[in-house]
């Protein structure tokens, strides 16, 4: 699968002029694109890229969308194209295209605990990752805001733990909090329970340059605090890859994906 990245290291990349991208477009069936930083920033689309989605679909090219942001499913972030100019299916499976990391750490929960009677999992993320997580039958606990409860650590520790938890699942949390940081070590330290991150990026950029803490950051603080390494979902890992190529039947040789550098 070739990479067409976008503000990346100059060294590294062709200016693509008319000629060269024709030739390019020749050999392509699906391209794909990932989505913060380079169709929008936050809720503003980039200059041009619906143009040439548009374009793209068009002339008959398959198009993908891959994000690592696990704060909405696929269904949202189908919205989203449509209604930032992208285009798109409409209707049910309308969020055929994306693969988002709430999507596939489902896929992955799911392969995981397959047997499992009573698979559940506690979840330090949105609403939207834990829909995601119930559409393959993992139940969720710990989504929403969670205080700490008590005078002190000793009473931190002493909040009573969910049944059955047999994955902390760590995706874009703007309610995380430390006493959701010592439920989750807690969990953890119970055999067998997995560490999951959705994704590793340090910053999610929103419009005119600003940016604020990504899930990455999350995910550290639980794998410094568990002294574990989570099952990483989100690019650059394998797994969303093979997500992207089984789900959505495309053949790596004629494919592209253009991407944040």
């Amino acid at each position: 699968m070739a990479e067409v990245e976008a503000g990346g290291d100059e060294g590294r990349c062709v200016r693509l002029n008319a000629k060269r991208a024709q030739e390019l477009l020749a050999d392509v069936d699906t391209v794909l694109f990932d989505c913060d930083g380079v169709l929008w920033r936050g809720e503003t689309a980039v200059s041009g890229a619906p143009e040439t989605l548009t374009a793209l679909r068009a002339r008959g090219k398959r198009l993908g969308f891959i994000t690592n942001n696990s704060s909405k499913t696929r269904e949202a972030y189908a919205e989203k194209l449509r209604r930032l100019g992208f285009g798109g299916p409409t209707g049910p499976g309308a969020g055929s295209e994306v693969f988002g990391t709430a999507y596939c750490t489902a896929l992955y929960l799911r392969q995981r605990l397959t047997g499992l009677p009573t698979p559940k999992a506690y979840v330090l993320g949105s609403v939207a990752l834990a829909t995601e997580l119930e559409a393959v039958g993992v139940s969720c606990v710990g989504v929403g805001p969670e205080p700490l409860q008590g005078d002190g650590p000793s009473a931190w520790l002493d909040e009573p733990l969910e049944p059955d938890v047999r994955a902390v699942v760590v995706g874009f949390d703007p309610h995380f909090s430390y006493m959701k940081l010592t439920k989750a070590v807690r969990y953890l330290q119970q055999p067998g329970c997995l560490l999951v991150g959705t994704n590793m990026d340090n910053r999610l950029p929103l419009e005119n340059g600003r940016f604020i803490a990504g899930t990455g950051c999350l995910v550290r603080a639980v794998e410094m605090a568990a002294q574990r390494q989570a099952d990483v979902i989100g690019k650059p890992s394998r797994f969303i890859f093979d997500c992207v190529s089984q789900e959505y039947g495309i053949n790596p040789e004629r494919t592209i994906m253009g991407k944040s550098h």
